[in-house]
């Protein structure tokens, strides 16, 4: 199976190693294919650039084009501005495949585009090792900040409650922490929280704490993908501003003593969302359209 794979540079070392991991299983390429040559999925992991993957679509036209739709929301058509959303859809509705990384971005999909045959597969999390992890006596929130219906909840729960809290996501047009500085924050948690009523994945700062050994609070939310990978092991609040706020006061209170998994079940557990299963899951999945 030979692959031509697209990404947002912006997004790079992430899709380069979900690139490198399926070299193992099919002939990868991401240099862009000129006319006529033959290349059998041409996968876009890429949120906007519509006019490049056009362009390569015409050039192979027997290829399969299969998109995985990684952030799909409510409010994309008012609120975010950075990419042609209509060209985007034409893109998606033209797809041979339409992939997701969780229900809720299948949900949007539907309503935003009448595509109700995507699927999803789950994607992975940059695990880490750390020298020091520890409980550094703050409420953890690594998602950037988003136009979100519950936007400033955590902020102001955590306010309102004197608990310590620590918001290591980016606003729009700042630059985030260094990788190395986003790994301290992540094993100084003494829990991580996801905010939003609904995101992709609830943020892949969910697992790669969770396998530190952190517990994650998410919104049981339909839109939030979080569901779709941690089932009955997250804790959840309701989408509603007392609910989290309750919630956050109950696990602050309780976080030296409520129940926790072994750590070594925690890694079990989140070893089958490392970039090697993702690259497995997506090529059986390719491998079907051929």
């Amino acid at each position: 199976m030979r692959i031509f794979a697209h990404y947002n540079l912006s997004n790079g070392s992430y899709s380069e190693n979900l690139v490198e991991a399926l070299t193992k299983y099919a002939d990868v390429t991401v240099d862009r294919p000129p006319p006529g040559c033959h290349i059998d999925i041409f996968l876009s992991l890429s949120m906007g650039h519509d006019d490049v993957l056009l362009e390569v679509q015409r050039n192979t036209p027997n290829s399969k084009m299969v998109t995985y739709v990684w952030d799909c929301y409510g409010w994309i058509m008012d609120q975010d501005d950075r990419y042609d959303w209509e060209a985007y859809g034409r893109l998606i509705k033209g797809s041979h495949a339409v992939l997701t990384p969780s229900h809720g971005q299948t949900l949007r999909l539907k309503e935003h585009w009448d595509v109700d045959d995507s699927k999803v597969i789950r994607c992975y999390g940059q695990y880490f090792d750390h020298d020091n992890v520890r409980d550094g006596n703050y409420v953890c929130n690594a998602m950037r900040e988003i136009p979100d219906r519950q936007l400033g909840w955590v902020d102001r729960a955590c306010h309102e409650l004197q608990i310590p809290y620590n918001h290591g996501g980016r606003k729009r047009g700042q630059t985030g922490r260094t990788w190395d500085e986003y790994k301290d924050f992540i094993a100084g948690a003494s829990f991580i929280v996801c905010p939003w009523y609904e995101a992709s994945t609830g943020g892949m700062s969910l697992l790669e704490g969770y396998n530190l050994g952190k517990e994650v609070l998410v919104c049981d939310s339909p839109y939030l993908g979080a569901k779709d990978y941690f089932g009955d092991r997250a804790h959840y609040y309701q989408p509603d501003y007392p609910s989290m706020k309750a919630k956050i006061k109950e696990m602050w209170e309780n976080k030296d003593s409520f129940p926790s998994r072994p750590l070594e079940d925690k890694q079990e557990f989140c070893s089958q969302f490392s970039a090697d299963k993702f690259a497995e899951r997506l090529y059986l999945t390719l491998k079907g359209l051929l």
